[in-house]
C-alpha cells in the first residue's frame, strides 16, 4: 500500500544557525519501505538535508524515539500520515537529524572497566532509551536509562562485578532520578521499567552492604 505523507522536518546546522526551523515535504511512499528509505527520499529532494545512517540510526516522531529500520506502514498505523521528524535530542542537534552523542558514550565509560569491550555494541543498541528521558530537560549529568538497562544485563553477565556496577549508579545523577519512559520509544518495550526496578533493588542491596 502506498501512503501520502505530510512531513515537517527539523532543520538546523549548529555551525551556522541560531534557531531550528521546519521544512515541509509531501511524499508518496510504499508501506513496506522503512523510515530510512523515507529519509533518503527527503535527501533526494534536498541535498543539504542530513540524517543518521549508522547501524543504530534513530530519530524522534511524535515524541517517541525509534530506529530508522521501522516500516512506514507501522509508523502510519501508530502516528498517522502527518509526521514531524526530529532528532532524538534537539539541544544536541549538529546537522538536522544528526546529534552529538559524546555524552551517551561517556555513560558507557562509567562501567567500561567491569565489562568487555565487545559489550559496547549492546550498549549502542539501546541508544533510543538514553534520549527518551525527560530528566535531561533538567539535568545534563543524568546517567540515562540506556546505562540502567545495560547495567541490568551486565550484572547478569558479570555477577562478580554486581556490587561495583550498582555502586556507580547510586549517586545524585544516577538511577534514583529515573522517571517512567513507557511510551517514549517505539515500539514500546513494556519490560523496560521492570528491568530498571530490578537494578534499583540491586543498588539498594549494594548500599546496605557498604
Amino acid at each position: 500500500m502506498t501512503y501520502k505523507l505530510r512531513l515537517s522536518v527539523f532543520r538546523f546546522d549548529a555551525k551556522s544557525d541560531y534557531l531550528p526551523f521546519y521544512k515541509r515535504h509531501i511524499i508518496k511512499i510504499d508501506g513496506d519501505k522503512t523510515l530510512n528509505d523515507l529519509l533518503a527520499v527527503i535527501k533526494d529532494e534536498d541535498r543539504l538535508f542530513d540524517y543518521p545512517t549508522d547501524e543504530n540510526a534513530a530519530i524522534k516522531i511524535g515524541g517517541q524515539n525509534l530506529f530508522t529500520d521501522v516500516k512506514i506502514s507501522d509508523i502510519v498505523e501508530n502516528f498517522g500520515d502527518e509526521l514531524t521528524l526530529m532528532p532524538m535530542s534537539e539541544k544536541r542537534a549538529l546537522k538536522d537529524l544528526i546529534i552529538n552523542k559524546d555524552d551517551f558514550y561517556e555513560k558507557f565509560d562509567l562501567i567500561d572497566a567491569f565489562v568487555d569491550s565487545s559489550d559496547k555494541k549492546r550498549f549502542e543498541e539501546l541508544i533510543i532509551y538514553h534520549f527518551a528521558s525527560d530528566v535531561f530537560k533538567y539535568s545534563d549529568d543524568f546517567q540515562g536509562d540506556t546505562l540502567f538497562l545495560f547495567a541490568s544485563e551486565m550484572i547478569d553477565k558479570y555477577p562478580a562485578y554486581k556490587s561495583k556496577i550498582a555502586e556507580i549508579l547510586d549517586n545524585e545523577n544516577g538511577i534514583w532520578l529515573h522517571t517512567n519512559i513507557c511510551g517514549k520509544t517505539f515500539p514500546t518495550d513494556y519490560d523496560v521499567e521492570e528491568k530498571i526496578n530490578i537494578v534499583k533493588n540491586e543498588v539498594l542491596k549494594s548500599r546496605i552492604k557498604r
